[in-house]
């Protein structure tokens, strides 16, 4: 056996070239998915003015792709069996990309609107199914680093989304937030035709209907009822309690059925195992923090600072510039595993948060893009290095099932966090929030990465446990 000069060790295994080509496709998709849903807020005014449609319904092209994007998630390990990983990959890319040239065409709400929601059931697969050919291509002792260089998407597409619709909206017209998407989905359809492995289609049980509708309701209900509830003065209204009950209703059911069937739309019993439990919890809170922040701090640059909305989203680049060592993350996560490189990424959050909760509201704007690229380097080490462990933790047969219920969490981590944040400002953040505001906020997120810490500790000793029995 081969070993290094300097350790001893067997050396690192390389990544197959054809491993990193499957990444790169992947990629594709799976950016243009995160960057639609970030993009096309900043256009809401300008669609409603040129469609005479009001801003309340416009405002579904941002909620209606959302819980879409939600709704979608449980299809995903069925129908990845049933017809394989690449074959559905390639069809929800090009079901996405023609969805984006109908929006750019669409001549009144009503059509945008349900054109939106397509657009996001194809969105809502291909970032889990893009993991799946990851996980696939990669193997355990690999999947760290080609993860989290795929995994960019997650935390970067949010962060350019504003900046990039304000200069689509500026120079261009709403159309464009839509047909950006057609070059670069029609280029990745026919990389994906040339690189993807297709899959082999495994037996499967017939389509289990009644669990579909029941968690493919019950979880974009819950997901709407937590978004809406941004304010304690929204708590006791219908519109909250409502959906939330509804939501929580139908995948109680859908839990119970699933305990008893013999084949379950999503696999529950991977929650079982102590590694996969504990890196679910960590993607939850990395999605509650991850969405929570981006929202704090734009909101930060625009009622605190007086930014206009192209200007704080431009302040928000040092977001995606710590970001980028997420590739490092991955290497990181293949060396020493998930959990410690999640706790890592946890204490770093609260170190970039807590100045801004001591600091004044004044405070020199170098300090705070500086806060800003720690909480981007944080979020690199905190969202796909967990679930990372909950992919190797389970057996490659049900990777499947893994990626869909860890992408829940991360979804449902995004909604309250957003809604918590939002909260936690008050109506201020809705019209000149003053910085004493913020900095309960920011209280509040370094609170929530230490809770974060915990749960990576305790993805690291069920890792260590797992490892030693």
């Amino acid at each position: 056996m081969t070993t290094t000069p300097v350790t001893g060790k067997p050396p690192r295994p390389t990544v197959p070239r054809r491993t990193w080509q499957v990444a790169a496709v992947v990629i594709v998709g799976a950016f243009m998915a995160q960057l639609d849903g970030a993009l096309v807020n900043i256009g809401l005014a300008t669609v409603a003015e040129d469609l005479n449609a009001s801003l309340t319904s416009t405002q579904w092209l941002v909620s209606g792709y959302l819980l879409a994007l939600v709704a979608g998630l449980p299809l995903c390990g069925w129908a990845a069996r049933r017809v394989g990983a690449g074959r559905l990959w390639i069809g929800a890319l090009t079901a996405f990309t023609l969805a984006s040239v109908l929006c750019a065409v669409a001549g009144d709400i009503r059509s945008l609107i349900a054109l939106r929601v397509v657009q996001g059931i194809a969105g809502g697969l291909l970032l889990p199914v893009g993991q799946t050919l990851i996980a696939q291509a990669a193997g355990r002792d690999l999947m760290g680093r080609v993860m989290s260089t795929a995994g960019a998407a997650l935390v970067l597409a949010p962060a350019l989304g504003p900046v990039v619709g304000g200069l689509l909206i500026a120079h261009l017209s709403w159309p464009w937030l839509f047909l950006i998407n057609v070059p670069v989905g029609a280029a990745g359809v026919c990389l994906a035709l040339r690189v993807l492995p297709r899959g082999e289609p495994q037996p499967v049980s017939a389509f289990d209907t009644p669990g579909f509708l029941l968690v493919g309701l019950g979880l974009p209900a819950l997901t709407y009822g937590v978004s809406v509830s941004g304010g304690s003065h929204v708590l006791g209204e219908p519109r909250f309690w409502a959906p939330v009950a509804a939501g929580v209703l139908l995948l109680a059911v859908f839990a119970g059925r699933a305990r008893r069937a013999t084949a379950p739309l999503l696999n529950l019993g991977l929650f079982g195992g102590r590694v996969f439990r504990a890196a679910a919890g960590a993607s939850f809170l990395a999605g509650v923090i991850q969405f929570g922040a981006l929202v704090v701090w734009a909101l930060y640059f625009q009622d605190a600072r007086g930014y206009g909305v192209i200007a704080s989203g431009l302040a928000m680049a040092p977001f995606a510039l710590g970001a980028a060592v997420l590739p490092y993350a991955g290497r990181l996560t293949d060396r020493f595993g998930g959990g410690p490189v999640t706790l890592a990424g946890a204490l770093l959050t609260a170190v970039a948060v807590l100045p801004m909760a001591l600091l004044p509201g004044d405070a020199a704007t170098a300090v705070v893009e500086l806060c800003l690229f720690g909480l981007g380097v944080a979020n690199a080490l905190s969202v796909v290095p967990p679930s990372t462990a909950a992919y190797i933790s389970v057996p490659p047969p049900q990777v499947p099932d893994a990626v869909t219920l860890v992408n829940i969490f991360l979804r449902l981590g995004g909604a309250v966090g957003a809604a918590l944040l939002v909260a936690v400002l008050g109506p201020g953040a809705d019209a000149g929030a003053v910085p004493g505001d913020f900095r309960t906020a920011f209280w509040w997120l370094a609170g929530l990465s230490l809770l974060a810490a915990g749960c990576a500790t305790a993805l690291t000793r069920a890792a260590s446990a797992e490892r030693g029995a």
